[in-house]
């Protein structure tokens, strides 16, 4: 058997919990902290078959708005639309949600009285 011939290795990656948060408070600093780890435990509890960190954690991101964020859920088990015609009805929240995390998050500073 030639080098050729012989099989590949299933490239698998599995991405730390540590390394998938570092990811969301660089790329996505507006995601609230409870929601960075919801989304890094759903990106480091699986292997991500051929995926980099950022692919993976935009899948989870959109599985979290999708199913925590918006109506989706709701309209599948009342039968108003397919899965395909909900996901393109809730596209636009996803997106908007999506550009809102990528812009670091309001701090607010409380004003301390003088004296």
């Amino acid at each position: 058997m030639s080098d050729s011939d012989a099989p590949t290795p299933d490239v698998t990656n599995a991405f730390s919990f540590d390394v998938v948060m570092r990811h969301l408070r660089i790329h996505h600093p507006g995601c609230p902290k409870e929601s960075c780890h919801t989304i890094a435990i759903g990106v480091s509890a699986r292997n991500w078959r051929g995926l980099k960190l950022g692919a993976a954690v935009g899948i989870e991101l959109q599985k979290y708005i999708r199913h925590s964020l918006t109506d989706y859920d709701e309209l599948l088990r009342s039968k108003m639309m397919t899965r395909e015609e909900a996901r393109s009805y809730i596209a636009p929240h996803v997106q908007e949600v999506l550009r809102k995390w990528r812009k670091p998050a309001l701090k607010l500073r409380v004003a301390r009285p003088e004296g």
